[in-house]
């Protein structure tokens, strides 16, 4: 071949790779990241959400968190803590978020997650993960957490009232981990 075919070949190469990386970046451009729960320019009264963390030992955490307030994707407990313990080893310090939320009907997405403090406990031993959509109305002058339970039945995760542990949701229910631990 003469090096001006040579040229020919390389050409729908180049073009080819221009597109897939504009492509790629038209994909990032379009994320959105974390969000605050409360929509931009809102300066009214917020109610407080907190995420429950329970953790089982010094190597897991069960996780019961809001990871969405009316379609706002919210920086999370699970996130929080996993980017606190990277290279940290066989140990998990929990790390809980609160949210402060406007009063008023909302849609909002729960979560439950199993979080091992590295990956190959997470291959080795029981998980779950569920998370759900439920409506949520939060009321001035209450203060809720998110909360539910990590069985070998079943994993639930719903918002309560602080101050009578009554459910305030629905529940979100999934697979349970199979195993007691």
């Amino acid at each position: 071949m003469t090096s001006r075919s040579l040229r020919l070949f390389r050409f729908p190469r180049f073009a080819l790779c221009t597109l897939a990386g504009l492509a790629a970046l038209t994909g990032c451009a379009s994320f959105k990241g974390f969000e605050p729960a409360t929509p931009e320019g809102f300066s009214g009264a917020t109610v407080n959400v907190a995420d429950r963390l329970e953790p089982i030992g010094n190597d897991l955490v069960q996780v019961f968190e809001l990871t969405r307030f009316d379609g706002r994707r919210l920086l999370s407990s699970s996130v929080a803590t996993l980017n606190a313990n990277q290279g940290r080893g066989f140990s998990v310090k929990p790390v809980a978020l609160t949210n402060e939320v406007p009063p008023g009907p909302a849609q909002v997405q729960l979560q439950v997650v199993t979080q091992y403090a590295a990956p190959f406990l997470a291959m080795t031993h029981p998980t779950c993960r569920v998370q759900g959509e439920v409506a949520f109305t939060p009321e001035l002058g209450q203060a809720y957490r998110v909360t539910g339970r990590v069985a070998a039945e079943a994993c639930e995760v719903w918002i309560e009232n602080l101050a009578t542990h009554q459910p305030v949701t629905a529940k979100v229910s999934g697979k349970g981990t199979g195993a007691g631990r």
